[in-house]
């Protein structure tokens, strides 16, 4: 049996793909690099894209510090870079005194999650360690996009982490349920911890954060086995804020089940820090199973949710409150040759409204010591308007009003 006809019986457990042809989605490729991880310091994991006025965007960077010799580890490409496809240049952010080290725990030792909220503030998830080594607690920072400035510190405590063991993979943030008249004084942060098997909350209005744990966030051991990784719960995403009864859904990247839980109950910091979580924990809901396994997810203002296929090229969509059976997964972009192993999935907002989703795909061979050819792809940003998806329509972005210079750095 061949690779491709492989792919199609896969892909076939989720729609009737194997009585139609599957065609290649031209997916829109904002900056691709060749050459970025040659000195086997620089291994962006997290992508975030800023829209200002009139098209402007501004591309965001996470590179957790493989050693001390990386120069920075939160990064912005180049702004007279933004319209080169073929490796722009990336400078730190926001500016190269936040990076210095060793023991500079005031500034940014490792960052490996962003989030842009609509009050043009930058989420940043500090894990601290560089290659394994704890250097710092792990630490949640806002900056002002408008400013480039700090506006808010969040050190957790050493109950919420496991020190050269916590990995976080993902970070969203809600405004909606901060609690504060102006939601942009506020926000809630959701932060997977993959090798902790557990989820941080912080609330920035009150300063404090806890943490919640529970079997389905743990990988399946089985997988675990035959895959050597003991990831758990992998991403993080939430219901529209608009919704009336809203939750936050879940995967570990080591299973094929996608859960949920009441986001009321996640927020109730009292439930959880008290003696009786058990009782709460089987709101825990299972909603089905995939029978393959996804990477990052992410979830649009509509209730779509979606999520990269590992080693299937491919990301499918889910409709909230729907089954969520193979009858309910759709095939909403196929291109083995962009969407390999996407780390980074965001959805943002262009200058006109429009939602754009956007990945960092990598090269697989990258996260375990492969052999690259020379000037192959490592990574690329790509991206599709969420509405260009589901109707199944070309490609557009607000990023691509000019049009891309190939050159080499």
């Amino acid at each position: 049996m061949s690779s491709i006809q492989s792919i199609l019986i896969l892909l076939g457990v989720f729609c009737a793909v194997q009585s139609h042809k599957l065609f290649v989605k031209e997916l829109h490729t904002l900056h691709q690099w060749t050459n970025i991880s040659s000195s086997q310091q620089f291994l962006p994991v997290d992508v975030d894209i800023e829209y200002g006025d009139e098209g402007r965007h501004r591309t965001f960077l996470t590179i957790p510090r493989l050693s001390l010799e990386t120069p920075f580890t939160l990064a912005t490409v180049v702004a007279s870079d933004n319209e080169l496809l073929e490796n722009p240049r990336l400078e730190a952010y926001p500016s190269a005194e936040w990076h210095i080290l060793p023991n500079n725990c005031s500034g940014l030792t490792s960052a490996i999650r962003t989030f842009i909220d609509e009050c043009w503030r930058l989420w940043v998830v500090d894990s601290g360690q560089v290659n394994s080594l704890q250097l710092c607690p792990p630490q949640i920072l806002t900056f002002d996009l408008v400013k480039d400035e700090l506006v808010q510190r969040h050190t957790l405590l050493p109950h919420a982490y496991t020190p050269s063991v916590s990995i976080f993979t993902a970070l969203v943030v809600d405004l909606v349920e901060s609690g504060a008249s102006n939601k942009c004084l506020g926000g809630k942060a959701y932060v997977s911890d993959a090798w902790g098997y557990g989820l941080i909350v912080y609330d920035s209005l009150s300063g404090k954060s806890w943490r919640i744990e529970h079997d389905s966030m743990k990988p399946v051991e089985r997988l675990t086995r035959s895959s050597n990784s003991h990831a758990g719960i992998f991403t993080v995403s939430l219901s529209p804020s608009e919704a009336e009864d809203r939750f936050l859904y879940f995967h570990t990247l080591n299973g094929f089940n996608e859960v949920a839980i009441p986001l009321s109950l996640v927020n109730n910091e009292t439930v959880w820090q008290s003696a009786n979580s058990s009782e709460v924990k089987d709101q825990f809901r299972v909603l089905g199973t995939r029978g393959i396994q996804c990477e990052s997810e992410v979830m649009d203002i509509s209730g779509n949710l979606y999520c990269s296929l590992i080693s299937l090229g491919a990301l499918i969509s889910w409709e909230e409150h729907s089954n969520y059976t193979a009858d309910d997964l759709q095939v909403v972009a196929y291109n083995p040759q962009k969407i390999k192993f996407v780390t980074g999935l965001k959805i943002n907002r262009n200058s006109k409204g429009e939602e754009e989703l956007w990945a960092l795909s990598s090269e697989p061979k990258l996260f375990v010591g492969g052999t690259l050819r020379e000037n192959e792809v490592e990574f690329q940003i790509i991206g599709c308007r969420t509405a260009d998806l589901l109707a199944n329509t070309p490609c557009t972005v607000g990023a691509a009003e000019t049009t891309h210079t190939l050159t080499q750095v």
